[in-house]
Protein backbone atom coordinates (compact mmCIF):
# COMPACT_ATOMS: atom_id res chain seq x y z
CA UNK A 1 0.00 0.00 0.00
CA UNK A 2 2.68 2.48 0.96
CA UNK A 3 4.59 1.30 -1.40
CA UNK A 4 2.37 2.08 -4.48
CA UNK A 5 2.13 5.54 -2.68
CA UNK A 6 5.66 6.33 -3.19
CA UNK A 7 5.86 4.87 -6.71
CA UNK A 8 3.14 7.34 -7.16
CA UNK A 9 4.71 10.38 -5.98
CA UNK A 10 8.09 9.59 -7.25
CA UNK A 11 7.04 9.27 -10.52
CA UNK A 12 5.74 12.65 -10.36
CA UNK A 13 8.42 14.36 -8.95
CA UNK A 14 10.66 12.42 -11.85
CA UNK A 15 8.34 14.26 -14.55
CA UNK A 16 8.50 17.65 -12.83
CA UNK A 17 12.82 17.35 -12.48
CA UNK A 18 14.40 14.78 -14.05
CA UNK A 19 18.07 15.71 -13.68
CA UNK A 20 18.33 17.16 -10.54
CA UNK A 21 15.92 14.62 -8.47
CA UNK A 22 17.25 11.38 -6.74
CA UNK A 23 17.31 8.15 -8.52
CA UNK A 24 13.57 6.94 -8.73
CA UNK A 25 14.19 3.63 -6.23
CA UNK A 26 15.92 5.84 -4.20
CA UNK A 27 12.71 8.22 -4.05
CA UNK A 28 9.86 5.30 -3.84
CA UNK A 29 12.17 3.86 -0.46
CA UNK A 30 12.46 7.59 0.97
CA UNK A 31 8.54 7.90 0.47
CA UNK A 32 7.47 4.68 1.60
CA UNK A 33 9.73 5.09 4.76
CA UNK A 34 7.52 8.41 5.31
CA UNK A 35 3.79 7.58 4.25
CA UNK A 36 5.01 4.27 6.89
CA UNK A 37 5.50 7.05 9.12
CA UNK A 38 3.22 8.92 9.04
CA UNK A 39 0.57 6.48 9.12
CA UNK A 40 1.84 4.81 12.00
CA UNK A 41 2.46 7.99 13.89
CA UNK A 42 -1.40 8.57 13.29
CA UNK A 43 -3.00 5.23 14.72
CA UNK A 44 -0.98 5.86 17.74
CA UNK A 45 -2.06 9.25 18.39
CA UNK A 46 -5.37 7.74 17.30
CA UNK A 47 -4.85 4.83 20.30
CA UNK A 48 -3.18 7.60 22.84
CA UNK A 49 -6.05 9.37 22.40
CA UNK A 50 -9.23 7.22 22.55
CA UNK A 51 -7.41 5.42 25.55
CA UNK A 52 -7.44 8.85 27.40
CA UNK A 53 -3.10 8.49 27.54
CA UNK A 54 -2.54 10.74 24.18
CA UNK A 55 1.17 12.37 25.51
CA UNK A 56 1.77 9.08 26.92
CA UNK A 57 1.53 7.41 23.67
CA UNK A 58 3.34 9.98 22.34
CA UNK A 59 6.46 9.80 24.49
CA UNK A 60 6.76 5.90 23.97
CA UNK A 61 6.85 6.55 20.33
CA UNK A 62 8.96 9.43 19.77
CA UNK A 63 11.73 7.63 21.92
CA UNK A 64 10.89 4.34 19.87
CA UNK A 65 11.65 5.87 16.86
CA UNK A 66 14.50 7.98 17.77
CA UNK A 67 15.93 4.92 19.65
CA UNK A 68 15.65 2.22 16.73
CA UNK A 69 17.13 5.14 14.20
CA UNK A 70 20.30 5.06 15.71
CA UNK A 71 20.18 1.37 17.11
CA UNK A 72 18.79 -0.71 14.13
CA UNK A 73 16.57 -3.71 14.60
CA UNK A 74 14.61 -6.66 12.59
CA UNK A 75 12.09 -5.91 10.15
CA UNK A 76 8.95 -7.01 8.57
CA UNK A 77 8.40 -7.21 4.94
CA UNK A 78 5.15 -5.54 4.89
CA UNK A 79 4.55 -1.87 5.89
CA UNK A 80 1.03 -2.26 6.99
CA UNK A 81 2.23 -5.45 8.68
CA UNK A 82 5.25 -3.03 10.85
CA UNK A 83 2.46 0.05 11.57
CA UNK A 84 -0.20 -2.38 13.54
CA UNK A 85 2.74 -4.06 15.40
CA UNK A 86 4.26 -0.79 16.53
CA UNK A 87 0.84 0.19 17.06
CA UNK A 88 0.33 -3.16 19.00
CA UNK A 89 3.56 -2.81 21.04
CA UNK A 90 3.61 0.82 21.88
CA UNK A 91 -0.32 -0.23 22.71
CA UNK A 92 0.84 -2.04 25.29
CA UNK A 93 4.02 -0.42 26.55
CA UNK A 94 2.05 2.63 28.06
CA UNK A 95 0.39 0.18 30.57
CA UNK A 96 3.50 -0.60 31.99
CA UNK A 97 3.93 -0.05 35.82
CA UNK A 98 5.13 3.44 36.04
CA UNK A 99 6.39 3.59 39.33
CA UNK A 100 10.07 5.04 40.78
CA UNK A 101 11.45 1.25 41.10
CA UNK A 102 10.19 0.16 37.76
CA UNK A 103 10.63 3.11 35.89
CA UNK A 104 14.68 2.88 37.15
CA UNK A 105 14.63 -1.05 36.56
CA UNK A 106 13.62 0.16 32.25
CA UNK A 107 15.94 2.24 32.02
CA UNK A 108 19.06 -0.11 33.76
CA UNK A 109 17.96 -3.06 31.66
CA UNK A 110 17.56 -0.35 28.26
CA UNK A 111 21.29 0.66 29.08
CA UNK A 112 22.41 -2.71 29.33
CA UNK A 113 20.83 -4.32 26.64
CA UNK A 114 21.86 -1.29 24.27
CA UNK A 115 25.54 -1.36 25.36
CA UNK A 116 25.42 -5.48 24.33
CA UNK A 117 23.15 -5.78 21.30
CA UNK A 118 23.19 -2.32 19.37
CA UNK A 119 23.23 -2.13 16.81
CA UNK A 120 21.21 -4.59 14.47
CA UNK A 121 21.35 -4.88 11.52
CA UNK A 122 19.21 -7.41 8.44
CA UNK A 123 21.62 -8.82 6.09
CA UNK A 124 20.35 -6.50 3.13
CA UNK A 125 20.40 -3.35 5.11
CA UNK A 126 23.38 -1.12 4.26
CA UNK A 127 25.79 -0.10 7.36
CA UNK A 128 27.78 2.66 7.80
CA UNK A 129 31.73 2.55 9.02
CA UNK A 130 32.30 1.06 12.37
CA UNK A 131 33.33 4.31 13.50
CA UNK A 132 30.14 6.05 12.60
CA UNK A 133 27.97 3.04 14.11
CA UNK A 134 29.68 3.85 17.20
CA UNK A 135 28.88 7.35 16.91
CA UNK A 136 25.32 6.51 16.90
CA UNK A 137 25.20 3.81 20.29
CA UNK A 138 26.83 6.30 22.25
CA UNK A 139 24.06 8.97 21.31
CA UNK A 140 21.64 5.86 21.77
CA UNK A 141 22.88 5.25 25.22
CA UNK A 142 22.73 9.73 25.79
CA UNK A 143 19.34 9.67 24.67
CA UNK A 144 18.44 6.71 26.93
CA UNK A 145 20.12 8.58 29.54
CA UNK A 146 18.12 11.61 28.82
CA UNK A 147 15.21 9.93 29.17
CA UNK A 148 15.63 9.08 33.02
CA UNK A 149 16.39 12.58 33.21
CA UNK A 150 13.09 13.43 32.10
CA UNK A 151 11.51 11.29 34.14
CA UNK A 152 13.18 12.22 36.85
CA UNK A 153 12.88 16.39 36.54
CA UNK A 154 9.48 16.18 34.79
CA UNK A 155 7.73 12.70 35.98
CA UNK A 156 6.89 11.46 32.51
CA UNK A 157 7.78 7.73 32.10
CA UNK A 158 6.84 7.48 28.59
CA UNK A 159 10.49 8.29 27.20
CA UNK A 160 11.76 5.11 29.35
CA UNK A 161 9.00 3.03 27.86
CA UNK A 162 9.66 3.83 24.89
CA UNK A 163 13.23 3.05 25.40
CA UNK A 164 12.82 0.04 26.68
CA UNK A 165 10.34 -1.48 23.89
CA UNK A 166 13.47 -0.76 21.49
CA UNK A 167 16.02 -2.50 23.32
CA UNK A 168 14.22 -5.41 24.21
CA UNK A 169 13.61 -5.22 20.37
CA UNK A 170 17.34 -5.80 19.35
CA UNK A 171 18.09 -8.46 21.69
CA UNK A 172 18.32 -11.96 20.01
CA UNK A 173 14.62 -12.95 21.79
CA UNK A 174 13.23 -9.77 19.80
CA UNK A 175 14.94 -10.31 16.47
CA UNK A 176 13.38 -13.76 16.65
CA UNK A 177 10.28 -12.79 17.05
CA UNK A 178 9.93 -9.94 14.84
CA UNK A 179 11.39 -12.93 11.92
CA UNK A 180 8.50 -15.38 13.03
CA UNK A 181 6.49 -12.98 12.82
CA UNK A 182 7.43 -11.74 9.33
CA UNK A 183 7.97 -16.03 8.08
CA UNK A 184 4.04 -16.20 9.77
CA UNK A 185 2.77 -13.19 8.03
CA UNK A 186 4.29 -13.78 4.33
CA UNK A 187 2.38 -17.47 4.87
CA UNK A 188 -0.24 -15.43 5.15
CA UNK A 189 -0.03 -12.64 2.32
CA UNK A 190 1.39 -15.15 -0.09
CA UNK A 191 4.63 -13.75 -0.18
CA UNK A 192 3.59 -10.39 -1.57
CA UNK A 193 6.31 -8.07 0.24
CA UNK A 194 7.17 -4.41 0.49
CA UNK A 195 10.35 -4.22 1.34
CA UNK A 196 11.16 -1.01 2.26
CA UNK A 197 9.81 -1.17 5.63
Amino acid sequence: MFEEWAIIVANQLKKINPEETEPHDVLVFGFTIFFNLLFTSLLIILLGWLLGVLLLAIQVMVSFILLRILTGGAHLDQSLACSLTSLSLIGAFVWLPSSPLFVFSYFAISIVLVLIYAPYYETHQVQHSKAWEQKKKRIAILWVMITLLIYQLFAQSGFVFGALLQALLLTPAGVTVIHKLNTILTYIGGGKHEKNS
